[in-house]
């Protein structure tokens, strides 16, 4: 099918700002990965989907990795702001459990993430969003939040939220590298954080569980 001719004089993608064009691209990629797969979504195709020059899109991403990049920061970003926008002001401690438990538990399965992680390199998505500033920008303020509202009552007197959010994100990504050995299960990333994350940030932990489950001794 041939292609829709446009008026002369029209700049490629309908005059956007820059921060339109950056997110109508974004779009573009991220169907044409659904759809076709992360190999098969060339630059040239994604472009040519956004309805845009393969030029104007090396001028946002000048390479497959940092678009890579873009969409693993809006991706996680969007889950993030989910959960945090749906948190218990009332139970500032067990949301940052079950924020750490629906990381290690959902966010390792994202569709997306998923198929961009499995063309890379293992552990690249983690380590994409290690070295995003953004992610702990977007964190940040809830957290600061938090202690603020706490006053020393329950967490740990002199930890400051950047600190902790540092913190947070650190144990996040250890979760969904699955370094913890079997923290997919929702149970044992919850005992996980309660035996070993709380006692850090917490006056008054939880009693620790038993974490990882004993496999039967097959020699009796």
């Amino acid at each position: 099918m041939p292609t829709p001719s446009r008026r002369p004089g029209r700049p490629t993608g309908g005059g956007n700002t820059a921060e339109q064009t950056r997110e109508i691209l974004l779009d573009a990629a991220e169907r044409s990965f659904r759809v076709r797969g992360h190999r098969a979504s060339t630059m040239e195709i994604i472009a040519q989907d956004a309805g845009y020059s393969r030029a104007a899109l090396y001028r946002q991403f000048p390479n497959r990795k940092s678009l890579d990049a873009a969409l693993i920061q809006r991706t996680t970003q969007r889950h993030m702001m989910r959960l945090l926008d749906g948190h218990d002001t009332a139970r500032p401690i067990e949301t940052i459990v079950d924020i750490l438990v629906i990381v290690a538990t959902e966010l390792a399965h994202d569709p997306l993430l998923k198929t961009i992680s499995e063309a890379a390199d293992e552990g690249t998505v983690a380590q994409m969003l290690a070295s995003s500033s953004a992610i702990t920008r977007l964190a940040e303020p809830t957290i600061e939040a938090i202690l603020n509202q706490d006053a020393g009552k329950r967490f740990r007197r002199g930890i400051g939220a950047h600190d902790l959010t540092q913190f947070l994100i650190t144990t996040a990504l250890s979760l969904l590298l699955g370094i913890v050995p079997g923290s997919e299960n929702a149970d044992v990333a919850r005992h996980y954080i309660e035996a070993f994350i709380l006692p850090a940030i917490i006056t008054d932990p939880p009693q620790p569980h038993a974490v990882f489950p004993r496999e039967l001794d097959n020699d009796d």
